[in-house]
């Protein structure tokens, strides 16, 4: 029970963390049991002899959008609607809401993490003479400086979210037996645009009392579990 409890603070910790964090998507930790399981500590005779243990999901990500925020930075872009953006490092893609890009030494558009951000063509380059005020996409995420096309922002779209493998607060990777889809029609590629963390401080603030509630509520079923214990070997040893 306390273990599900450390859980569950922890997943609220990392989602405060990064509630500033573009296309961050908060960690939840689905609790099954503990209220019922309190109501009855609350009530139970002394001589009740209780588990120690509980039963909780894992820790899960919730995948709901994010609020959409302008920005009119030009390196900024936000997908609406489903789908990921595609970055590759040493070989293997992986794939990201954060949008706030930036571009390297190398001339590369590249996330926060310096990993390059994917275009149908590889690589998407910024030519050094191109004016970043001159840059936009279009809602198919086809990037122009101008007139001038320099590429089309990949994106990827999954059929079940559950199976992504998060491999970073806004990073996500795939089993082997999962592979990316189209994109649907509806979703669209938004420039000067970040989507916002799906996370709401004051109701994360309001989980951790709760958390904090709940240990206590775990300690007081130990020490009474404990002094029951403690009760019935007395009576045997009469």
């Amino acid at each position: 029970m306390i273990a599900g409890q450390v859980n569950r603070l922890e997943a609220i910790s990392e989602n405060l963390a990064n509630s500033n964090m573009p296309g961050y998507r908060r960690l939840n930790v689905d609790q099954k049991v503990f209220d019922l399981i309190y109501r009855q500590a609350m009530a139970a005779p002394m001589n009740m002899n209780w588990k120690q243990g509980e039963a909780y999901d894992p820790i899960t990500v919730d995948f709901t959008p994010g609020a959409l925020r302008t920005t009119d930075r030009p390196l900024d872009f936000a997908i609406h609607g489903d789908g990921f953006f595609v970055v590759e490092k040493d070989g293997k893609e992986y794939y990201t809401r954060n949008g706030a890009f930036k571009i390297d030494t190398e001339g590369r558009l590249v996330n926060a993490g310096d990993m390059p951000v994917k275009g149908r063509s590889g690589d998407i380059l910024i030519p050094p003479k191109v004016n970043l005020s001159e840059l936009s996409v279009s809602p198919d995420g086809t990037l122009r400086a101008g007139q001038r096309v320099l590429d089309t922002l990949q994106t990827a779209s999954f059929s079940d979210l559950k199976k992504l493998v998060r491999v970073g607060p806004t990073l996500y990777s795939t089993p082997q037996d999962m592979s990316p889809e189209a994109t649907s029609p509806e979703t669209t590629v938004m420039g000067r645009v970040l989507e916002d963390s799906n996370t709401t401080v004051f109701a994360e603030m309001a989980d951790m009392i709760s958390c904090m509630r709940a240990f206590e509520a775990c300690q007081r079923m130990i020490r009474s579990q404990d002094e029951n214990q403690g009760k019935m070997i007395q009576q045997l040893s009469q």
